[in-house]
């Protein structure tokens, strides 16, 4: 596969591994999914390695910074690594056609409607981050305009303007975020237009997402993904499964079907309350959802029986508490979906006094990034449970 040239990647720095071959960044992946375990004095063999057939365009989800520089000239793009410097990017190679045409089009419309910028010093402007999501499979987009006030001039013509030239944008929401932070989101928004989400398809099923959903950035290889999780495990359809850390529930109403009831646990309250609608939009009625801290959650099932545990933490990986009371619920197995080997491997090792790696394979979900995506089966060692 011949790799595309990107003028910028020495100074955007999300693409760490483009000056590679594509076949070269999966080894390199490889590598560091084993030296990730060897840290933890663990050996392990990738059982499967998933890459990706179509390692360009494949992103949903476009952040967009903003500032001027020393002429007053716009810039608006990405932030440049380990800095709060932006990188005026026209065009991303891991972007759709359609999101850096709407990324383009906005930068437009800022100029035009004279927007104001949000200076971070001194806390003045108004527009902060733009955030395009695009539901791949149903071609549906959503834009999140991140501004520092409830006052948004000129949102109607500017909503006006974006909806006549693109058909594709279902909903736009202004999310009001007038916090001293770096988190991009604030927690009030406004809808400016359409229902407020948008709806993609994965694995036969109705997803909505909102600005705030936890949803896959790769809708091409989430599909392997989350079939690696559940072909891994051979369901009786009996089984009583957590889903601990759900998002907008996706892995646990896809695996709903082959088991008797899934009790998905999530956090965030606008996650949650959309994962309990794509349980009804899909007709799902063996899923339970919960609106709690997974730790807090879990310690309290101690004593309850629970067959299997689906777990996909963040980046910075589980939580002691949460893993001891793991231990201490005793599982049959444990499906721990990482996008971080180095804390999969720290959380597994925690576990090794009573689990073993039955299966570990990688998904590249961030092509020609230094992330790899990890699906690990665990079982318990006494082979039974409660």
């Amino acid at each position: 596969m011949e790799n595309k040239t990107c003028k910028l990647k020495d100074k955007c720095g999300a693409c760490q591994l483009l000056n590679l071959c594509y076949s070269d960044t999966i080894e390199y992946k490889k590598k560091y999914v084993i030296d990730s375990f060897k840290k933890e004095k663990m050996n392990v063999k990738i059982d499967k390695v998933i890459s990706s057939k179509s390692p360009y365009q494949y992103r949903n989800k476009m952040i967009i910074a903003y500032k001027y520089d020393k002429a007053h000239k716009l810039i608006s793009g990405f932030y440049e690594e380990n800095s709060h410097k932006v990188i005026d990017i026209d065009e991303c190679l891991m972007h759709s056609t359609l999101q850096n045409n709407i990324a383009k089009y906005i930068k437009k419309l800022i100029i035009d409607f004279k927007i104001s910028i949000y200076d971070e010093d001194r806390r003045r402007g108004l527009l902060r981050y733009v955030l395009i999501r695009e539901a791949v499979h149903t071609n549906e987009a959503l834009i999140t305009f991140v501004v520092s006030d409830d006052i948004f001039p000129s949102s109607k013509e500017i909503v006006k303007k974006i909806t006549s030239e693109f058909k594709e944008v279902r909903t736009i929401v202004q999310n009001i975020n007038n916090r001293k932070t770096s988190i991009v989101l604030g927690e009030r928004e406004k809808i400016l237009y359409g229902k407020g989400c948008i709806e993609d398809l994965l694995m036969g099923l109705k997803f909505k997402i909102t600005s705030k959903s936890f949803y896959q950035v790769n809708p091409i290889q989430v599909q392997y993904l989350y079939q690696e999780a559940i072909n891994a495990i051979k369901f009786s359809g009996n089984e009583t499964v957590i889903d601990a850390y759900s998002g907008i529930g996706t892995i646990g109403l896809i695996l709903s079907k082959n088991v008797k009831e899934v009790i998905s646990v999530e956090l965030n309250k606008q996650a949650h309350l959309a994962a309990i609608q794509n349980a009804k939009d899909n007709n799902i009625k063996n899923v339970y959802f919960k609106n709690d801290d997974a730790t807090s959650f879990i310690k309290e099932l101690e004593n309850e029986r629970i067959d299997y545990v689906i777990m996909d933490p963040p980046r910075t990986g589980s939580t002691p508490q949460f893993l001891n009371s793991l231990l201490k619920l005793k599982p049959k197995g444990i499906i721990y979906v990482s996008c971080n080997p180095e804390t999969l491997a720290r959380d597994v090792n925690i576990l090794d006094k009573q689990y073993k790696i039955n299966y570990l394979s990688i998904v590249d979900m961030f092509c020609f990034t230094k992330h790899i995506e990890c699906v690990c089966i665990l079982k318990n060692r006494a082979g039974n449970t409660k």
